[in-house]
């Protein structure tokens, strides 16, 4: 279950998280946490897994190559 850390710190069992953090923990573990401290974390909804779109490619850009007529070469 997805979480949200509202304390500025606490102990779980994937480790130490902060503020802010999102974390996913086992649902024993939330509940253990809701009941004990219910304003330490924030439940958040479960949503769907979306694929992600891929984004055109763009075409390159054409340049023209510049031609300076007055060159001479040297052999």
């Amino acid at each position: 279950m997805k979480i949200i850390c509202k304390y500025r710190s606490m102990a779980t069992s994937i480790g130490m998280i902060k503020n802010g953090d999102i974390v996913d923990l086992p649902d024993a573990e939330v509940a253990k946490i809701a009941k004990m401290k219910p304003l330490a974390i924030e439940i958040l909804p479960e949503l769907p897994i979306e694929t992600p779109i891929a984004e055109p490619k763009k075409a390159p850009i054409k340049r023209k190559a510049s031609v300076k007529k007055d060159v001479k070469l040297i052999n």
